[in-house]
């Protein structure tokens, strides 16, 4: 593993950070080690010094290759688990959040044809806006790495750093190949057969060399994994370092599904002590409710901030869910979501969440059977306006809310 990592960082260097990286002095430091020289921002990646490659396996609805965990995204994070992690750090840095200008700054401005058919192929969004998705990852978590604001570079290109932050995170996933490490321990996809976690676990770490936290979803299927580094000097050198996750997996013990790609996970088959038994579990196809979501308007750019607006310029809030006997609950940074006097999407503390249990069906909010929504008034003007997004009543052109991880 070690040795793949190191011919990671020698191609990264030699295609998309030659300057950057030799900018920095081969005894750069190690993130979060505090020894040697760690004056220089640019060559010592700080606060946040922790870099996690997230993974999805998306089964219904389903994206990206059978084959392949997509990836989800870079993130900085900081150098213990209670410390948090840094999120839109730079306004100044981002770039539209309707992923409009990727193609252009990709493909015509760093002439990368290759890296933008890549990126489509392998960084796939639930709802096919993954040039959106790219571009809320950047604003999100990009802006946040230390070692590629624009004043460390020597001879800075608008945009420069945006394409190296897409080219490192897919040069990264490349060699996180989760879909053939679980083949090669034989965990294969099945609508029949389940896996224990030390199955999975050994799987991963084996290959990886530290320990993987992976996720399951409500269905007890696995959803997410995880990858954990240091990385010595600038991102742009891929030095990235494997370390042990800081968090630990919400799967239980047995019984965990690996559902291929566009089935349900309703249904399996598995071998006890006293023979074989089949169970069936209560989520049928297209209701699947995610842990965390963004949440889009449909045919419309800009996404819902964490007071439950619509706002066009700035960066989408992730949303948690809850699912319950009498309905989702959807909470935000803000507090718990539901409709205020007026039916206008709302998320605060005063919020009572018995109140107002959503539904999620094929990846879509409703809230008592309407999934049809509204706009409603304006505050504000120009990109900083927020318009309230309201439960359609009949009187107005709906749209509905669409959800992506």
């Amino acid at each position: 593993m070690k040795f793949l990592l190191l011919i990671a960082a020698l191609f990264i260097s030699k295609v998309y950070g030659a300057d950057l990286s030799s900018s920095c002095p081969i005894d750069s430091p190690i993130s979060c080690s505090n020894t040697g020289d760690t004056s220089n921002s640019c060559c010592y990646e700080s606060p946040a010094g922790v870099v996690q490659l997230t993974q999805f396996w998306d089964y219904n609805p389903s994206t990206g290759p059978n084959n392949l965990f997509t990836l989800h995204g870079l993130w900085p994070d900081a150098c213990s688990a209670s410390g948090g992690y840094p999120e839109s750090c730079d306004p100044s840095l981002e770039i539209a959040s309707d992923g409009s200008t990727v193609q252009d700054i990709v493909v015509n401005q760093f002439n990368d044809q290759t890296l933008y058919n890549n990126l489509n192929r392998v960084w796939t969004d639930i709802n096919g806006k993954n040039a959106q998705f790219w571009a809320h990852e950047w604003n999100k978590h990009g802006t946040c790495y230390s070692t590629i604001k624009p004043s460390c570079y020597p001879n800075f290109q608008s945009n420069e750093n945006v394409y190296n932050f897409f080219a490192v995170a897919y040069q990264l996933f490349q060699n996180l190949d989760t879909y053939s490490w679980l083949v090669d321990a034989g965990i294969t996809p099945s609508s029949t057969t389940t896996y224990t976690l030390a199955q999975i676990q050994s799987a991963l770490d084996s290959k990886f060399g530290k320990s993987v936290y992976f996720k399951c979803d409500s269905n007890h299927a696995i959803n997410e994994v995880w990858y954990y580094h240091h990385v010595k000097g600038s991102i742009l050198s891929g030095d990235f370092l494997p370390i042990d996750a800081f968090d630990q997996t919400n799967c239980p013990q047995t019984g965990i599904k690996f559902p291929p790609k566009g089935s349900s996970a309703g249904t399996t088959t598995k071998t006890t002590a006293t023979g074989t038994k089949t169970t069936t579990t209560s989520a049928p196809t297209g209701t699947e409710v995610p842990a965390s979501s963004y949440i889009y308007l449909t045919g419309k750019s800009g996404c819902l901030i964490s007071n439950g607006k619509w706002y066009t310029s700035g960066t989408c809030a992730t949303y948690k869910f809850a699912q319950g006997s009498s309905g989702t609950t959807i909470t935000s940074s803000k507090g718990t979501c539901g409709l205020d006097a007026d039916d206008n999407f709302t998320c605060s503390s005063s919020v009572v969440a018995s109140s107002n249990q959503f539904q999620i069906s094929n990846g879509k909010v409703g809230i008592n059977g309407n999934f049809d929504w509204c706009l409603g008034d304006v505050s504000g003007s120009g990109s900083t306006a927020q318009t309230n997004v309201k439960l359609a009543d009949g009187s107005c052109s709906s749209f509905q809310l669409s959800l992506t991880q």
